[in-house]
């Protein structure tokens, strides 16, 4: 009989989770499933860790053993050379908040985390309704266009220009997508190409915010950028620098999971037609929809964690330094923790997902997506209910494999 763990060691997946396949792209929840049942702990030729089971994911997301930036820029050095950490993308990266633990995390996070609270989402939600509304009024005049490009794109951008205090006259500035911009986050290193468009990208988007804190230094406002402003003239542990990067990081993290949740989110009603008759029917499912939709089809699928210390995971061998890949979108269809998992239910009895995250680096404006989602989602069921589109053969992003979504989704309104 072949224990689990020689079963593992065995294992070769049927495409590379690391390498955005066009099949993987079209369903990655396939592979997910193989890999949970063949190799839940799964020891990549790529030299990472990858794990598909909700049970060694949570630990790795929990447990104080793991990091989110410990070790990552030391292990990119030791594959890439040094010189890569240097690099403009690389080097503004390593000040967000994100790439940080332990205490450096705790001081970053909580500069903003009263500002992606209940009670500051709720004090934006008439700013969302009024920018919801003159998107779908806008788009009701084409009759056809393109959602994720006119709607699920532009809501969370501007929503994220508003709460940094971007002047509107710039909001424009801010009109391309991020996923391509995030090509940095992807398990595939970067082409040389690659990374001299990231490294343009990041220095003018460093330029602008850099010019932005010193306007909010002469003319303060009650905004974000103006919060960092002030803490970094308060506190000399707050660099200028972070102040920038942080400021990137959150219009980045603010736009793309919530253009892929909306997106993702009409694809499944579409594709589950007695769903979507239920929220037409009763409005109030819409929270619990949303809920569904994120569990369902996680916009961002995978993230990755470092070990702190040497240990072991269903039977194999991890050294202090390691990187692992938590695949959150396959946790989140994991047959031990969801009845029927692959099945799209929004009256599913609650439970947490896996798409925000967990423990300490738990996504800070994860109500604000959900509240945005829920807001957009909602109203163009309402205001648009001759809507159609081809959901079953939709233009998935295809350069990706960390972000989940689609490139375009056109659609027409009947009648």
């Amino acid at each position: 009989m072949i224990n689990e763990n020689d079963k593992a060691k065995n294992y070769i997946p049927s495409f590379d989770p690391l390498i955005p396949h066009p099949d993987h792209v079209n369903d990655p929840y396939k592979l997910y499933k193989e890999m949970r049942e063949n190799a839940p702990v799964y020891r990549s030729p790529h030299g990472v860790i990858i794990l598909s089971r909700a049970k060694e994911i949570a630990l790795a997301l929990k447990d104080p053993g793991f990091g989110r930036g410990y070790f990552y820029f030391e292990n990119m050095e030791k594959r890439l050379g040094s010189n890569i950490v240097k690099q403009p993308v690389y080097a503004s990266a390593r000040n967000m908040m994100v790439m940080k633990d332990g205490e450096d995390h705790i001081r970053l996070r909580k500069m903003i985390i009263g500002e992606f609270n209940h009670k500051a989402i709720n004090k934006i939600i008439p700013f969302i309704e009024k920018t919801m509304d003159s998107l779908i009024e806008n788009a009701l005049q084409e009759k056809q266009f393109d959602i994720i490009k006119e709607i699920a794109y532009k809501l969370p951008s501007r929503v994220m220009c508003y709460m940094l205090g971007i002047p509107e006259k710039d909001w424009d500035k801010f009109g391309a997508r991020t996923a391509n911009g995030s090509r940095a986050l992807e398990p595939a290193p970067l082409s040389m190409i690659e990374l001299s468009e990231q490294n343009k990208s990041v220095e003018e988007s460093r330029e602008y915010f850099r010019w932005l804190v010193n306007e909010k230094k002469e003319n303060p406002g009650e905004d974000l950028t103006t919060l960092l402003m002030q803490e970094h003239l308060k506190s000399q542990s707050i660099t200028l620098d972070d102040v920038i990067d942080n400021l990137r990081m959150m219009f980045v993290g603010g736009q793309e999971t919530t253009v892929n949740t909306i997106g993702n989110g009409l694809i499944a009603l579409y594709r589950h037609p007695e769903q979507l008759n239920l929220i037409r029917k009763d409005h109030n499912l819409i929270t619990p929809a949303v809920n569904e939709i994120i569990r369902f089809d996680s916009s961002v699928q995978m993230t990755p964690r470092q070990a702190r210390q040497d240990l072991e995971l269903n039977g194999i061998r991890i050294d202090a330094g390691e990187t692992l890949l938590c695949i959150i979108a396959s946790a989140n269809r994991d047959e031990a923790v969801w009845d029927d998992a692959d099945n799209f239910d929004i009256n599913r009895d609650f439970q947490p997902s896996f798409s925000f995250g967990g423990g300490p680096h738990r996504c800070i404006g994860a109500e604000l997506a959900c509240t945005e989602a829920e807001i957009a989602i909602s109203k163009i069921l309402q205001k648009m209910p001759s809507l159609t589109f081809d959901h079953e053969n939709p233009d998935w992003l295809s350069g990706t494999v960390v972000f989940r979504g689609l490139n375009s989704l056109q659609a027409t309104i009947l009648g």
